[in-house]
């Protein structure tokens, strides 16, 4: 029992030198591509700092704090962040640039205390999204019969990479979610409201919406139920070209009716010419 009582005072001296951070979970840092970041340390109050390790997956790199006033200094060990990181002073944050998609992950920082000879650790766990660009809407639609137009919208997003929602909102909703998820399914009748939809799509740290998209146009007329708007569409794209084909027609027939013009009206003038110059060497009376 006594020698139970003499250990005890190791225990608590081993479990004093350092605080790993176990118990509590790592801080959450967001960040876009090819931009940058920096990862918050906070260092204990009134204690003198021996050095910083800052880790991800292996050792990154060592700050060593200057002395008298001189800035720290900072030695990166991993190839892959050399040029790329840099110290916010007073604080020894790390800052990180030109952020790629490897660069997601768990970071470490160790701050070897000099004051107390203790050292805590601190976590992170970076996540690396790119900015969402503008939504594309892919509309489908079938009319069966005198039923219902049954249309499907479907958003898409290019590179949109991961934890991307998608939300439909319709305006005549004031704007409340009128659907989860990249796709929406919805029916029109003749006389129904016309819906129209806005497609919204987020990530952690962007968020775009779509142009409005009528949802009525694709079906209602008053001679519903009509063909496809892309058969409309070809329909109208063909009456287009053949007014410019008959346009190009025309002018061509007006031109080549001036040039005929032109040249009757120059071999009627050469005509006259001739004529007159014959008249004019023509010989006079003899006098003999």
């Amino acid at each position: 029992m006594a020698s139970l009582l003499w250990l005890l005072p190791l225990l608590v001296l081993q479990e004093a030198k350092g605080d790993s951070g176990d118990g509590v979970g790592p801080e959450e840092v967001v960040a876009v591509l090819q931009e940058s970041i920096s990862l918050p340390l906070e260092i204990p109050f009134d204690e003198e700092v021996e050095n910083i390790i800052w880790s991800s997956h292996i050792k990154l790199a060592t700050v060593v704090p200057g002395k008298e006033g001189h800035p720290a200094t900072i030695m990166v060990t991993n190839s892959r962040y050399q040029g790329r990181v840099s110290l916010l002073n007073p604080s020894y944050s790390l800052h990180i640039n030109n952020l790629s998609w490897e660069d997601s992950g768990r970071y470490q920082a160790q701050v070897n205390l000099r004051t107390s000879q203790m050292f805590t650790t601190q976590h992170y766990n970076l996540r690396v999204y790119r900015r969402l660009s503008e939504p594309r809407i892919t509309v489908n639609f079938e009319i069966s019969g005198e039923g219902p137009c049954n249309m499907s919208l479907t958003c898409s997003v290019e590179k949109a990479g991961l934890d991307v929602t998608y939300s439909w909102i319709s305006q005549e909703h004031s704007n409340d979610t009128a659907h989860e998820g990249s796709v929406l399914r919805t029916s029109w009748r003749p006389g129904d409201n016309a819906f129209s939809y806005t497609c919204r799509v987020s990530n952690p740290i962007s968020n775009i919406s779509s142009r409005l998209i009528p949802a009525g146009p694709f079906c209602a007329d008053p001679g519903y139920p009509l063909e496809k708007s892309s058969a409309s569409f070809c329909f109208l794209v063909k009456a287009l070209l053949l007014l410019l084909l008959l346009g190009t027609l025309v002018v061509g027939l007006w031109l080549l009716q001036g040039q005929t013009r032109c040249k009757t009206l120059r071999t009627k003038k050469l005509k006259r010419d001739r004529m007159r110059l014959k008249k004019t060497r023509k010989p006079g009376p003899s006098l003999d």
